[in-house]
């Protein structure tokens, strides 16, 4: 509880701060102006408040920190309401949720971080923040795979899958029809090409 309390007055303080404000009698040209002399308040306001964690100047605590924070990735992760670390097994897939997700191949033997959204099954690399692969949730199947996952060179740890067969590229090429679009004659080629 005295947490909370704690919490609760450092929210209020920051707030205190944005009233504090003084633009009483002051004209600006537009959102750009009142940017612009909002931004240089604020910048003066750090170099006059001393953070409490390192007793500098929140100025100078900021420009101290920012070595240490890595750029946001491109594309940001979305909302999440589960996250997992999962081993990336030898069949280059992760288990979440009761299914198996396909991860980039080099990712193998590795952790990744997998993020349960709205209407997506998010992998991120834990290192970079970025976003691997991105699959639908909740489906009804219970392997989902991206052959892109399979794909690329390979590292100085973890060589690439072999290509598909003739067989394997077959069966691919039907898998992508629709099954009442199938014609009988593409069994026929495939049942040939097993021989």
């Amino acid at each position: 509880m005295q947490s909370t309390v704690s919490g609760k007055g450092k929210t209020e303080r920051r707030v205190g701060d944005c009233k504090g404000l003084d633009i009483q009698g002051r004209h600006f040209d537009g959102l750009d102006g009142l940017q612009v002399w909002t931004d240089a308040d604020r910048a003066a306001r750090a170099t006059r408040r001393i953070c409490p964690a390192t007793g500098s100047s929140v100025a100078a605590t900021w420009e101290a920190e920012k070595p240490f924070l890595r750029p946001l990735p491109a594309t940001l992760p979305e909302p999440f309401d589960l996250v997992k670390t999962a081993p990336v097994y030898k069949d280059c897939t992760v288990h979440f949720e009761g299914r198996s997700y396909v991860v980039p191949f080099i990712y193998t033997g590795r952790a990744v971080e997998v993020h349960g959204c709205s209407g997506s099954v998010q992998i991120l690399d834990p290192k970079t923040g970025m976003v691997l692969v991105s699959y639908p949730r909740n489906t009804a199947e219970r392997t989902l795979i991206d052959p892109a996952c399979y794909a690329g060179p390979g590292t100085a740890d973890v060589i690439p899958p072999k290509p598909l067969g003739r067989m394997a590229r077959k069966l691919e090429e039907i898998a992508a029809l629709p099954v009442e679009q199938r014609p009988v004659d593409l069994y026929a080629a495939l049942a040939e090409v097993a021989r």
